[in-house]
């Protein structure tokens, strides 16, 4: 139950990013050093320059998107938020 309602909440964050921002960058666009995870600062660097979200706006929605806590952003860990 708990597993559910975390992933209802990201799913309507993540709507509500992209009703704000247009459409959520595919995952090639947000990791910028190419290492196949998205880091806290990739992920705030490009809400805030974008204009998408505030720093800590970011901040937050990047500690919803990463499901393991592990400080990355798996590929699998932003399909399943969405």
């Amino acid at each position: 139950m708990i597993r559910r309602s975390s992933f209802l909440v990201t799913a309507a964050m993540m709507t509500a990013l992209m009703g704000h921002a247009g459409e959520m960058p595919d995952f090639s666009q947000l990791d910028l050093d190419d290492d196949g995870l998205i880091s806290e600062d990739e992920f705030v660097s490009h809400h805030a320059n974008a204009g998408a979200a505030s720093e800590a706006e970011a901040k937050a929605r990047f500690t919803k998107l990463d499901l393991n806590s592990n400080g990355t952003v798996s590929e699998e860990e932003l399909a399943d938020a969405l």
